[in-house]
């Protein structure tokens, strides 16, 4: 019996390769889903990563026509050259060796154009940059919240929560405290901004009906070439 992954109404063919290390997605010219895995991945890791790829994959299929190419989806490898990107900066990564007791000497960080991770880290290279973006996006996103309050007219939770939100970018909670993927680090400042604006937004318009659109327009007037950026772009990241 073939294996397939189920989420929401999107159905993932799976197929197994002694040779992958990691999960990968295409999505075919005919809009199939196919999920590459490792031999011994389980169904529920495959899906722990696809679900948070969700956003790309709708983004590829709305894009998918009949002379569209097949879209592939593989996540980061923590190898040397490996690209990321940290407020809309593109750094290729490289593992330092660093002696074991150099304790002061943090996992990650960046020097010039370098995003620079500890060698005996890279197996965990996932965790620890996803730590890295959550604890630079508390101040960042403090400071530009406390920005973006006064021009829309509202005030907020008294704190931004930053975590994984799988495909989006951002939530407000019925109490008014705003919530941010940690990905959302990787997108250039003014995408931030469209994305803090639009949360704080909700506080005052829970949907998103034309007084909701009018008020992120009146803070952000280009928001819907941001807005599209997002739509097009976002989901690679």
């Amino acid at each position: 019996m073939s294996e397939a992954i189920h989420i929401d109404d999107l159905v993932f063919s799976v197929k197994r390769s002694t040779r992958r290390k990691t999960v990968g997605i295409t999505v075919e010219r005919d809009k199939r889903l196919i999920a590459h895995l490792p031999h011994e991945a389980t169904l529920d890791e495959a899906e722990k990563l696809i679900a948070t790829k969700l956003l790309w994959v709708h983004q590829k299929l709305a894009e998918q026509g009949g002379n569209a190419r097949d879209e592939v989806f593989r996540p980061a490898e923590f190898v040397d050259g490996e690209g990321f990107h940290f407020l809309g900066k593109h750094y290729r990564l490289k593992l330092v060796d660093i002696p074991k007791h150099a304790t002061d000497i943090p996992s990650v960080r960046f020097e010039g154009d370098r995003l620079l991770l500890r060698r005996e880290q890279s197996v965990a290279g996932a965790k620890r940059i996803a730590e890295y973006y959550t604890r630079a996006a508390h101040p960042y996103l403090n400071d530009a919240v406390q920005k973006w309050k006064r021009i829309v007219g509202v005030e907020p939770g008294r704190f931004v929560q930053v975590m994984d939100l799988g495909f989006r970018w951002g939530s407000c909670s019925t109490d008014g405290t705003l919530n941010f993927h940690w990905r959302i680090m990787q997108l250039p400042p003014q995408m931030i901004d469209y994305i803090v604006v639009h949360e704080l937004a909700h506080i005052k318009v829970p949907d998103h009906s034309a007084t909701f659109w009018k008020l992120v327009g009146l803070a952000i007037p280009d928001f819907e070439a941001r807005r599209k950026w997002l739509q097009q772009k976002g989901g690679e990241l």
